[in-house]
């Protein structure tokens, strides 16, 4: 029978989480060269298993359909699981570094641009103030939300960063909210020609909401990209209360056939790999 312990453990992670912008014809030669890092650096790719025409089946005949121990059925609940946290808590932060796309920054002088704007999609009134600055080889960014009507608060720094003057690489750092501006979530990624070559998430929370150590400090979702038939990849690492250690899953597909397989010892009971066909049905690997 297998070990159910490690969907705990995703859940309990899913709880605790609960290309260039346009310029002005005035912009100087040092603004031309300042573009916003790709939109895909803040978002990881989850289309591959929350998008159902992928396999040829729906929704309805996945969770009807595939026993609890199957393999792809054992992914899409990895993957999901951490799609789900992700973006319910870093929707308001992601939302408002894409609206900076349709709009223009002001140069501000001293290597510094400027771009300010209301976000839009949700019903609460939230306003943006993006900042980027040219220092040496690299961009340093800071982004402030300010929130109007129920829930306000005061304009306070809900993430940086740093991006390489070539837009190939950069980091970003969250933090968790108003209430608690401490750092709670680093992104690091690196640019492979027009697409993101790798990003990590990594929680780098310290403390939990009793104050106590975070146990979970340290997990992360990591998504890449990689040579061969499988290139494409996710790796989650995340803490595992029951054992009081930390538990992995690694995940490979082909982004054209959808072919993949995945490993976790802590579910499949053994460090072999268990691969699925591609409509997702269990297959033995080769």
């Amino acid at each position: 029978m297998k070990n159910w312990r490690v969907y705990g453990i995703l859940m309990a992670f899913a709880f605790i989480f609960t290309t260039s912008c346009d310029n002005s014809d005035e912009a100087t030669d040092e603004a031309n060269n300042l573009a916003l890092p790709l939109y895909e650096s803040m978002v990881i790719d989850f289309s591959n298993f929350t998008d159902d025409s992928n396999t040829g089946k729906s929704t309805a005949q996945v969770y009807d359909n595939k026993a609890p121990n199957g393999n792809w059925f054992f992914s899409r609940i990895v993957v999901g699981v951490w799609n789900s946290a992700l973006f319910t808590n870093l929707a308001v932060p992601v939302a408002s570094f894409k609206s900076a796309f349709a709009n223009t920054p002001e140069n501000l002088g001293d290597n510094i641009w400027q771009w300010t704007y209301s976000v839009d999609g949700f019903t609460s009134e939230y306003s943006a103030r993006l900042t980027g600055e040219v220092t040496g080889e690299e961009v340093l960014w800071e982004m402030y939300i300010t929130k109007t009507g129920i829930g306000a608060f005061e304009e306070f720094l809900w993430f940086s960063g740093s991006s390489a003057m070539d837009g190939n690489s950069g980091f970003w750092l969250l933090n968790e909210s108003a209430e608690r501006p401490e750092a709670m979530l680093r992104i690091d990624w690196e640019r492979s020609n027009d697409e993101i070559g790798s990003i990590r998430y990594t929680w780098v929370r310290e403390l939990d909401e009793q104050e106590n150590d975070d146990m979970f400090k340290d997990s992360y979702l990591e998504y890449g990209l990689q040579d061969g038939d499988l290139d494409a990849y996710f790796k989650a690492y995340a803490y595992d209360s029951n054992k009081q250690d930390f538990s992995d899953v690694r995940i490979e597909w082909s982004r054209a056939t959808f072919v993949g397989r995945v490993r976790a010892f802590d579910y499949f009971e053994d460090e072999e790999w268990h691969c699925w066909d591609s409509n997702g049905d269990d297959v033995l690997c080769e």
